[in-house]
């Protein structure tokens, strides 16, 4: 598959939306990527990825995917997306006569396209080629994915687990109307209970949303780990290199602290994930509300600025493509997981992830073996524990959760033991990790609008479960 011209492209975009203010220069780029959910447009793209990627990705029908991914869009009466399975297309109707379109590629997951682009524009997506996936159904997890459970999926000796993990699935105990897909509980590094909701299983699996901030966060840290940047240096976007930019000061950490200090639209940036828009002339072009490192602001744009900042580091966009794979996610066996671009080759991993469950327990055993996996150090030492310490800007508050470097700390909630952190995600998607009990507890979800998941309560019940056991 051709490889797109992304710089030129990119260069000129940006070039664009600083000249006429981002909103001006079309009706899809919008200042920090900012933009109302029911909007046609925005309707229309997310309708268009979510049906691409549970498709194309996960195998999912699109009978359940409406059922499910789009239930949340039911009440615009829109018509059911088009797949075009011999293209790898997929067209969603905006109710005015106008059509968002998502692209698959095997290796890049979905695209959703900007809409001056046609159908026949796909091939100028970026595209990287990482290889099969190996069958590792004969090699015991976490390498491969043979498991042994017994009844109701729990090992010997943990039947203590499975009230926490029934409640978890009963639409109630955790958090009405919440939809779980899937619930892992790993201890002492291995499976001791599984379950997956009808229609998901071993390789099937959802969008992480913010879950992607953790996961993007450890591929900074492995480029960290490997010289290509240095956390506690200014972030190296190009787009603030003009003399005098005082957004040039804007470290790594402070990105992942998310204290930027720069105007966005917090966790509303629409216009980038289901609008077509590019990431760059989203993130780039807002202004310092307030100075870098003293204020918390949680916002998806930090998180695609060091994104933005490592594809400047490491100055080959073919290397970029294939970094969070070579590097981090292949060696942790996660290979039914694909980090998901905009059209000119910019990683959406503030959100745009889709992945297994099992593959988020593999990533959740690299958190809690500190950084290490068979005896390689993939992040700096003390990367995981600066992960979890609290954000300058957000000091701790007893009976709140907590923020550190793209994590979110649970340890000053009821029941939680200390040192407890944990990824977190939109409609429920948690890796959580427990150092002092050698615990991981991954649940992922397809909660509607408004239903939320007390992913705290659920782990304050498997490790009290654990202990009496």
């Amino acid at each position: 598959m051709p490889k797109p011209i992304a710089r030129r492209l990119a260069t000129a975009l940006v070039a664009l939306a600083a000249t006429a203010v981002v909103a001006a220069a079309s009706d899809y780029r919008r200042p920090a990527g900012f933009a109302g959910f029911e909007e046609p447009m925005i309707l229309a793209g997310y309708r268009a990825l979510f049906t691409c990627s549970a498709h194309f990705l996960m195998g999912r029908p699109l009978e359940d995917i409406l059922e499910v991914e789009l239930v949340d869009t039911t009440r615009f009466d829109l018509p059911a997306p088009v797949i075009d399975a011999g293209r790898y297309l997929v067209h969603a109707e905006d109710g005015n006569g106008r059509q968002m379109t998502a692209a698959f590629r095997d290796s890049m997951g979905c695209t959703v396209l900007p809409p001056d682009w046609t159908a026949a524009d796909a091939w100028r997506l970026p595209y990287a080629e990482l290889g099969p996936v190996p069958d590792l159904a004969d090699r015991p997890f976490p390498e491969g994915d043979r498991v042994e459970l017994g009844p109701g999926g729990l090992a010997d000796g943990y039947a203590a687990l499975a009230g926490p993990v029934e409640r978890a699935f009963d639409g109630d105990s955790y958090g009405a109307g919440s939809v779980t897909v899937a619930v892992i509980v790993l201890h002492d590094g291995r499976i001791v209970a599984e379950r997956y909701r009808p229609g998901f299983g071993v390789h099937t699996g959802y969008r992480t949303w913010s879950t992607a901030k953790s996961i993007s966060a450890a591929v900074l840290g492995v480029a960290a780990a490997q010289g290509v940047v240095d956390l506690s240096a200014p972030a190296a976007v190009p787009e603030w290199r003009y003399p005098g930019d005082p957004r040039a000061a804007i470290t790594y950490e402070q990105l992942l602290w998310m204290s930027s200090g720069l105007a966005s639209g917090g966790n509303n940036t629409y216009a980038v994930y289901f609008g077509g828009q590019d990431a760059v002339s989203a993130i780039t072009t807002t202004p310092l509300e307030a100075a870098p490192g003293e204020r918390w602001k949680y916002a998806n744009n930090d998180t695609l600025l060091f994104l933005r900042a490592l594809r400047h580091a490491l100055g080959d966009d073919l290397r970029y493509l294939r970094f969070p794979y070579d590097e981090l996610l292949h060696k942790l066996g996660m290979y039914h997981t694909r980090m998901e671009t905009d059209h000119l080759g910019n990683f959406i991993g503030s959100s745009q992830v889709y992945t297994t469950a099992r593959d988020l327990a593999r990533f959740g055993l690299f958190l809690a073996a500190d950084g290490e996996w068979r005896g390689e150090r993939l992040v700096p030492e003390g990367w995981v524990g600066f992960s979890r310490t609290p954000a300058p800007a957000r000091p701790p508050v007893e009976g709140e959760q907590g923020y550190g470097a793209q994590f979110w700390l649970l340890d000053t909630l009821p029941g939680i033991p200390p040192g407890t952190f944990t990824s977190a995600g939109n409609k429920g998607q948690y890796v959580t990790v427990v150092p002092g009990e050698d615990l991981v507890i991954v649940r992922t979800g397809v909660n509607p609008d408004g239903a939320r998941f007390r992913q705290d309560r659920l782990v304050a019940d498997v490790v009290e479960a654990l202990a009496g056991r």
